[in-house]
């Protein structure tokens, strides 16, 4: 049974000080914390709090918009789970919150970041991931009515880009924040033409799909632009997609018979022989589990080694329990593949 699958400025800086480069926020007085005021964040409150965000602004929309918004978030069960477990919003590979912590963290020599700014982004990052899935839930067609998705994602989308105008204005950031969501949007588009059975799938087109993750990167880019670290906003977008890599795989994996099922051809299902079949498919799961399960471990490592450069040392627990989750999952898949298997 293989091995896996069986198994600066100185502290108190002033951030709308006169700068001479148009890359640093002028024209709204944002004062970072000195060190020894600094806030040392939880995620799980944070996200908490940005999940009660959304639920205000939800309820101040107009009557059908907010009627679409609340079909999302019970359709994924996003909200408060009623035990202390914290925020519930399925992003599992996804450190909606985590990341611009721990982006404040690691620049912590620049200070720290208000809590009314910290808030912000972080609600703007939830925000920001809703429109996404909405789209998401459009192309899958989980939505019964396609145009309202196209409305809501709109209105999630302003919301998002709203609540980090108020504090950010850094000409880098929102040059980089335009070319991510026009990356993001081709990406949509591009794998679904690739699904298609006599598409050209391969690793380059692969690279391309994942930016239909690179959004993540944001959050943790307001806060560097915020900092004065806009140096280290290419390692931040290299750090995010090594862990879109990770995840796309190893959910292109665990939903490889769906897609099968479902006549979209991943890269995954190609590599699993889909294209021969069902069966042929289960085998491929079976065979190279541990192939597929190890290139993810590979880009979380990518990931972690990132973090540890750049300082976010918070990374490297977080990535030990996605690969926790992925190696119990890719094991217990392999298992009931390995059962049902026809060896003849």
């Amino acid at each position: 049974m293989p091995e896996v699958c069986a198994e600066s400025s100185g502290p108190g800086v002033d951030l709308t000080a006169d700068r001479t480069s148009s890359d640093q926020p002028v024209g709204r007085l944002v004062t970072v914390s000195s060190l020894a005021e600094s806030t040392s964040w939880d995620p799980v409150a944070t996200g908490e709090k940005a999940i009660r965000e959304v639920g205000l602004f939800i309820a101040s929309l107009p009557v059908n918009l907010a009627a679409q918004a609340i079909a999302l978030m019970e359709r994924h069960d996003y909200g408060l789970m009623p035990s202390s477990d914290g925020p519930n919003a399925n992003v599992m590979g996804h450190p909606l919150f985590e990341l611009p912590i721990w982006i404040d963290s690691a620049t912590r020599e620049q200070g720290t970041l208000p809590a009314d700014v910290m808030s912000a982004i972080s609600t703007s990052s939830l925000v920001g991931y809703l429109s996404v899935r909405a789209e998401d839930d459009f192309f899958d067609g989980d939505w019964p009515q396609p145009e309202a998705a196209m409305m809501l994602a709109g209105t999630l989308r302003a919301k998002h880009s709203a609540l980090l105008a108020t504090h950010v204005s850094s000409a880098s950031f929102w040059h980089r924040f335009e070319a991510v969501w026009q990356a993001y949007a081709e990406a949509m588009l591009l794998e679904r033409s690739l699904h298609q059975r006599g598409a050209q799938y391969g690793p380059d087109e692969f690279a391309a799909v994942l930016g239909r993750s690179q959004p993540l990167e944001i959050p943790g880019g307001a806060v560097l632009a915020l900092k004065g670290r806009w140096d280290l906003s290419e390692q931040l977008s290299q750090l995010v997609r090594h862990l879109a890599h990770a995840t796309q795989i190893f959910d292109d994996f665990v939903d490889a018979p769906a897609d099968l099922e479902a006549g979209n051809y991943t890269l995954t299902v190609r590599r699993l022989g889909g294209l021969e079949g069902a069966s042929e498919m289960r085998r491929g799961m079976v065979s190279q589990c541990d192939q597929i399960m190890a290139e993810a471990r590979r880009e979380l490592d990518s990931a972690a080694d990132l973090a540890g450069a750049m300082g976010v040392d918070d990374l490297s627990a977080w990535a030990d329990e996605r690969r926790q989750v992925m190696d119990s999952a890719s094991s217990a898949m392999y298992s009931a593949l390995f059962q049902h298997l026809d060896l003849s």
